[in-house]
């Protein structure tokens, strides 16, 4: 029995070390390609307004059969939106190798300006907070530690260019991605709950029920009191009905807690992934 783990254990890690030299997919330029595991967990949260929280591994929502943590920094939308550009830039490139991008062009792509200090300044912070912040990990046979969503950057003041390390060692997430629509994340502006759920449900082609506090903990939304997350929810979701991204939705009682159902409009790929799923039951 030993020997038979032993090679199960062997077998993981030679699968690990052959996609850190896997490229990275493609994906067309109207959209922004994730991870499902980073999307469907709260590694990028909805957080307050205020001085940025400074954390030690700290416990993430996330899929079943995983605990998570996170030292460094609690990211949110707008480091997401972030790293969406950077990986972006990488697409096509192999893990652990030097992307090139520059202040302006990076800032351009995130709706912002380059006539100033202060953009420049975020921009730095924030890709200062994804390069410190690790992410830790803990299964049924293993544990550790994979590193920062970005490896390392380097910028040069005068010119503004500059570049990013990937980091191969979440290479392996890349095996289930969501292509998300980047004009539609684009419109939702600074509406961090917004953007949360709009990646959720691009990950999903058909919305199961959820109770309402496993969504809160799932987007990682920072709210006091659970009412106060369905009411900003609910003002999402009429958005969304009105922007005929969804049918429609409910919030349905339930024994274990109050469910979220909605009902989405699946994308083309997604439609065709249904029906492919109803044909294999027949």
């Amino acid at each position: 029995m030993a020997a038979l783990n032993q090679r199960g254990v062997e077998a993981k890690e030679k699968e690990r070390k052959e996609l850190q030299f896997k490229l990275f997919p493609q994906w067309p330029d109207d959209r922004r390609g994730a991870p499902n595991a980073l999307i469907r967990s709260a590694w990028f949260g909805v957080v307050r307004k205020g001085r940025r929280q400074r954390v030690v591994k700290m416990p993430i929502a996330s899929p079943a059969g995983y605990e998570v943590t996170l030292t460094g920094w609690r990211l949110d939308q707008h480091d997401f939106d972030i790293w969406l550009e950077v990986m972006h830039l990488a697409r096509d490139t192999k893990p652990g190798d030097f992307v090139r991008f520059s202040w302006r062009g990076l800032l351009r792509s995130l709706g912002r300006s380059d006539d100033g200090s202060a953009n420049r300044e975020w921009l730095k912070n924030r890709l200062e907070a994804l390069a410190e912040t690790t992410i830790g990990y803990k299964g049924e046979r293993s544990f550790g530690v994979l590193g920062a969503l970005i490896a390392s950057f380097h910028v040069d003041e005068e010119t503004g260019e500059g570049v990013v390390r990937t980091n191969p060692e979440i290479r392996p997430l890349w095996e289930s991605v969501t292509y998300l629509d980047l004009e539609q994340r684009q419109a939702l502006g600074q509406n961090q709950l917004a953007k949360a759920l709009h990646a959720v449900l691009s990950s999903h082609a058909d919305w199961l029920p959820m109770r309402l506090d496993t969504l809160m903990e799932r987007a990682g939304a920072e709210y006091g009191r659970l009412r106060d997350f369905k009411a900003s929810l609910k003002e999402v979701l009429e958005d969304f009905v009105r922007r005929g991204w969804i049918h429609s939705y409910a919030f349905t009682p339930s024994a274990g807690g109050e469910l979220v159902e909605i009902n989405k409009i699946p994308t083309p790929t997604q439609q065709r992934n249904l029906a492919k799923r109803i044909n294999d039951r027949l």
